[in-house]
């Protein structure tokens, strides 16, 4: 009896072993699937970042390279004739290329070309302002350019029939501060024996031709002496003057032409009566005579009279 009680209990004992065995490794493989799945997870999860971050960095690249095209045409729509700046430009759209090519062909960091893409609008800016500084002056001296030329052609063409209105032929004296005359007359004076005067205009009595005017107050013209002349033309055109060398001319509208007689006057901008006198050298003729007064160069007053 006790012989079969132990062949009965052996089976037993190395089934119970094996069932351990199995449980054991079956724990093992599944411990094991459990951390290949949580190592799966782990490494799906690094490539779901890992694509988000080259997604963001593609983006930003591509940004980058939008901002250097655009920066790169606005470049080539700056124009100016100035070589040195002109030379700098050109420098700065190489530059431009070149950072274009880098990041196309994606061997720098995003870092990088950002940093280098700023510095480069930076510089930008400061090429437009100088360009639109430069712009400004050009157009400004153009303008000014075309006034100069157009008071050239004027004065060129002015002549002795000019008035008050003439501008700018004096570097000192303008149109406002013009000296002007009132009640400007001029006629033939007849001598008496005892050296007085009296106005008349038979050919045969006239001694001398009187003209008489007032010179007007005028607060902005410069003060000081003034050399007021005469010119007094006969019916047939000519100069009534002594002498017909230099040093009987004078500098007026531009011109340069005979004086028929002068007065030296000491203006402190206050109105003064002026009479200056042409004595006789030879016949007057019969007719009408124009008579021009004229000071700073330019004439001042017109007026007429007829000797019979």
């Amino acid at each position: 009896m006790d012989n079969q009680a132990d062949h009965t209990s052996a089976p037993k004992s190395t089934g119970n072993k094996t069932n351990k065995f199995l449980i054991v490794v079956t724990l093992l493989l599944l411990c094991f699937c459990g951390f290949l799945i949580w190592q799966n997870l782990n490494l799906q999860k690094q490539i779901d970042t890992g694509e988000i971050a080259y997604n963001e960095v593609s983006s930003e690249r591509d940004q980058v390279t939008l901002d250097l095209e655009k920066m790169l045409a606005q470049y080539e729509e700056m124009e100016t004739n100035n070589e040195v700046l002109n030379s700098e430009l050109e420098g700065q759209k190489a530059e431009i290329e070149k950072l274009l090519k880098a990041a196309r062909g994606k061997n720098w960091t995003i870092h990088k070309l950002r940093k280098e893409t700023e510095t480069l609008r930076t510089i930008m800016k400061g090429y437009v302002v100088q360009i639109d500084s430069l712009n400004t002056a050009n157009g400004i001296l153009k303008e000014e350019n075309t006034v100069v030329k157009g008071e050239l052609t004027s004065e060129k063409t002015k002549t002795k029939n000019l008035t008050e209105k003439n501008d700018d032929l004096n570097d000192i004296v303008t149109v406002a501060s013009y000296l002007k005359t009132s009640g400007l007359k001029s006629y033939g004076i007849h001598v008496k024996s005892n050296n007085t005067g009296k106005a008349t205009d038979r050919i045969k009595k006239t001694d001398k031709i009187r003209t008489d005017f007032v010179i007007q107050k005028n607060a902005i013209t410069v003060p000081g002496k003034k050399w007021i002349y005469v010119r007094i033309l006969t019916p047939d055109g000519k100069v009534l003057s002594e002498k017909t060398d230099d040093s009987n001319k004078f500098d007026f509208n531009g011109v340069r032409g005979l004086f028929s007689c002068k007065q030296q006057l000491n203006y402190k901008n206050q109105a003064a009566t002026l009479s200056i006198d042409w004595k006789k050298t030879t016949d007057f003729p019969v007719g009408e005579y124009n008579v021009v007064v004229y000071a700073d160069g330019v004439d001042i007053g017109k007026t007429k009279f007829t000797l019979k």
